[in-house]
C-alpha cells in the first residue's frame, strides 16, 4: 500500500511539474486528473501522457499559467468476462475531456470518445482502452482551439486589471507578486507588449537584487579570509554577477583588484579574473526575461493550484 501511495504521489508531482521549462506569452492548457478518477497509477500516467500529446499537438503548452486545464471523466459503459481461456476482461468506456478555467470553475467545452480494451483484469483492460485514444482526432483539435479562443477573450478582459495590480506590487518592490499577475498574459493579447515591458523591468530589479547579494557575500568572505582560500570563494560569487551597468562593472573590478593586490603582497601569488564587460542590450534583455522566468517557476513550485473542476462532471 505504501508503495502504491508513493507512486501516486510521484505521478501527481509529474503532472504538476509538467511544462515547468516555460516562457512568457504562451497560452497553456494543463493536463489534470482528479484524485477520484478511478484510475490506478499506470492508467493515470498513460492518460496524462495522452493529454500532454493532445495539448502539445495543438500548441497549448509552454507558458506559466496553470488555471486552464484539460481533465477527463471516465464512465464504464460495459464490462464482461470473455469466454476465452484464459479468461480476460473486456471493457468499453466513455471518456469525456473537459477544458476550462479550473480556478473560476468555468467550463469552456468538452469532447467525448468511446474506446474499448481487453486485459487480464479491470485495470489492465482500462489501460488497454486508454492506449487506443487517438490524440490526433480532429475533435481534440476543435476542443483545444475553441478553448484557446475563450482564453484569449479572458485575457483581453482581465489583462488591464492584472497589469494594474502588477504595477501596484512593483511600487512596493514585490516583484514576485507582480510577476504572478503578468506571467500568464499571452502574446496574442493586446496588452502583452505592456506586460512584457513590465516583466523585463521586474527582471532588471531582480538582477540588481541578486547582484547586490552576491557582492555582499563576496566582500564578506574575502574580508573574513583575505587569503587564497577567500579569494577563490569570493571569485565564485563574483562570477555569478550579471554586469548590467557600469556600477556593477566598477564594483567587481574594485574587489578583484583588492584581491589581486593582497595576494601579491602576502603570498606573492596572482589570481586571474575574466575581463569584466557590460552586457550588450540584447544579451541584457535576455537576462532580464530569464531572471523573471526563474522567479515564475519558483512561484509555481511554491503555490500548488487549487482547481474547481468537479462541477463539470
Amino acid at each position: 500500500m505504501r508503495k502504491i501511495c508513493l507512486i501516486c504521489c510521484f505521478l501527481m508531482f509529474l503532472a504538476y511539474s509538467w511544462g515547468q521549462d516555460s516562457s512568457f506569452g504562451k497560452i497553456t492548457i494543463m493536463p489534470y486528473i482528479t484524485n477520484n478518477s478511478g484510475l490506478d497509477a499506470t492508467a493515470r500516467s498513460l492518460l496524462s501522457t495522452k493529454m500532454n500529446q493532445i495539448v502539445t499537438a495543438n500548441n497549448a503548452v509552454g507558458g506559466f499559467e496553470r488555471r486552464f486545464v484539460i481533465t477527463p471523466a471516465i464512465n464504464v459503459l460495459s464490462e464482461k468476462e470473455t469466454a476465452t481461456i484464459p479468461q480476460k476482461t473486456s471493457i468499453k468506456v466513455s471518456i469525456i475531456f473537459f477544458v476550462g478555467d479550473g480556478v473560476a470553475g468555468t467550463l469552456f467545452n468538452s469532447y467525448n470518445i468511446d474506446v474499448s480494451g481487453i486485459g487480464d483484469d479491470h485495470n489492465h483492460a482500462l489501460y488497454a482502452a486508454i492506449r487506443k485514444i487517438n490524440t490526433k482526432d480532429a475533435g481534440f483539435q476543435s476542443l483545444i482551439n475553441e478553448s484557446k479562443d475563450r482564453i484569449e477573450l479572458y485575457y483581453k478582459s482581465a489583462a488591464p486589471a492584472l497589469i494594474k495590480e502588477a504595477e501596484g506590487y512593483m511600487a512596493v518592490q514585490n516583484y514576485e507578486g507582480a510577476l504572478s499577475k503578468l506571467g500568464g498574459i499571452p502574446s496574442i493579447c493586446p496588452s502583452y507588449s505592456k506586460a512584457k515591458a513590465l516583466i523585463s523591468k521586474c527582471g532588471n530589479k531582480i538582477i540588481d537584487r541578486e547582484n547586490n547579494a552576491l557582492l555582499t557575500k563576496a566582500k564578506a568572505v574575502w574580508s573574513s579570509n583575505p587569503n587564497e582560500y577567500g579569494a577563490k570563494a569570493a571569485s565564485g560569487y563574483l562570477a555569478q554577477v550579471v554586469i548590467s551597468s557600469s556600477y556593477y562593472q566598477n564594483e567587481v573590478k574594485s574587489l578583484t583588484k583588492q584581491i589581486q593586490q593582497r595576494l601579491v603582497d602576502i603570498e606573492d601569488k596572482r589570481i586571474e579574473f575574466e575581463t569584466i564587460k557590460i552586457l550588450s542590450e540584447e544579451r541584457l534583455e535576455a537576462e532580464r526575461i530569464n531572471a523573471s522566468a526563474k522567479v515564475m517557476t519558483s512561484i509555481i513550485d511554491a503555490v500548488p493550484s487549487v482547481l474547481n473542476v468537479l462541477s463539470w462532471f
